[in-house]
């Protein structure tokens, strides 16, 4: 943003584009601590602001990011934007939990918790991830390389996305695996959520690593073999992740936050700030519909994602609110 912009109208981070560590449980950890009727309505609150989140921006004192801050942009996205995923991710790990096992015989009538039930409401969470990964990876080719991937490389030679400690849970899911489904997923919109997740995967690797090895790849001949727990605490510190006990609801109050910040920097400067490296010059088997339309389809896909996480407050999700150190 310019230097005509207010700090007051960008509530997130200490000033504009600025980052917030993100509190998570370990991912088979929750903390539920009973009903908290007055955070569930501040949740709820919460996500219907967020669908009008850009309604009050001032388009007089706040325009595009200047090109030359646009690295600034970029960073905040690849940050922020994996953090909104570790935190979708985390959900759909809880909808994965309460499903249940596939069993011998005719299928039970559904239930409120129904296989049926949670895959719809997995297929709008995925959804949103794959959303987040266009938004986390809208920086230009030239930033990726100059900013983003040395980054990565001075944390650890061969960081990769495969040590994230909350995509473990989830990993059967995008593998076409789900509890209660014997026969496969049974749910077209999950079914072809997960399909232009595996697009929007190659998609993104084309467009920013075109032929080219991953840092895992790079340094398989150099590094000696590390624990799992020692690659997720690496993976956690660049990423400004910190594992504690955490309620429900400030997990979700983060989700909420992350999300209208992404909401207001999309309105703000667009999918593809300038226009640039869109990926428009992918080959045909990547420009599919929701790539082709996904700046137009964004703020609904956001606004969607919100008012799902609104579904995991009560009872059965309940912890009390806490005012983290994220929520400032």
């Amino acid at each position: 943003m310019t230097t005509a912009t207010r700090v007051a109208e960008w509530d997130f981070g200490a000033y504009p584009y600025g980052l917030e560590p993100l509190h998570l449980p370990e991912p088979d950890g929750l903390d539920r601590d009973g009903p908290d009727p007055a955070a569930d309505a501040a949740l709820e609150h919460a996500a219907r602001r967020l669908g009008h989140a850009t309604a009050w921006l001032s388009q007089e004192e706040i325009h595009l990011a200047d090109r030359d801050t646009l690295d600034d942009v970029f960073w905040f996205r690849w940050i922020t934007g994996h953090q909104i995923s570790f935190l979708l991710w985390h959900l759909m790990a809880r909808v994965l939990a309460r499903l249940p096992e596939a069993e011998p015989g005719p299928s039970p009538s559904p239930g409120p918790d129904s296989p049926r039930t949670g895959a719809e409401l997995l297929a709008g969470l995925a959804e949103g991830y794959n959303a987040m990964m266009l938004y986390t990876s809208s920086c230009t080719r030239d930033s990726y390389e100059r900013v983003i991937r040395p980054a990565m490389h001075r944390h650890h030679h061969g960081f990769s996305g495969s040590w994230a400690p909350d995509y473990r849970p989830v990993r059967r899911l995008f593998h076409g695996r789900v509890p209660g489904t014997a026969d496969g997923l049974g749910n077209p919109q999950l079914e072809e959520a997960l399909r232009v997740n595996h697009v929007v995967h190659g998609a993104v690797a084309a467009r920013l690593v075109p032929g080219s090895e991953s840092l895992l790849q790079q340094s398989v001949g150099e590094m000696r073999l590390q624990d799992r727990a020692v690659r997720s605490i690496f993976y956690d510190h660049f990423f400004l992740t910190v594992r504690r006990p955490v309620a429900e609801r400030q997990v979700l109050d983060q989700l909420l936050r992350r999300l209208r910040a992404a909401l207001i920097d999309v309105s703000l400067n667009g999918l593809y700030p300038y226009g640039e490296q869109t990926f428009e010059g992918l080959p045909p088997t990547y420009r599919t519909p929701f790539i082709g339309e996904c700046e137009h389809r964004f703020p609904s896909i956001t606004a969607r994602t919100a008012q799902l996480t609104c579904g995991f407050a009560g009872p059965s999700s309940a912890g009390r609110h806490t005012e983290g150190e994220d929520h400032q």
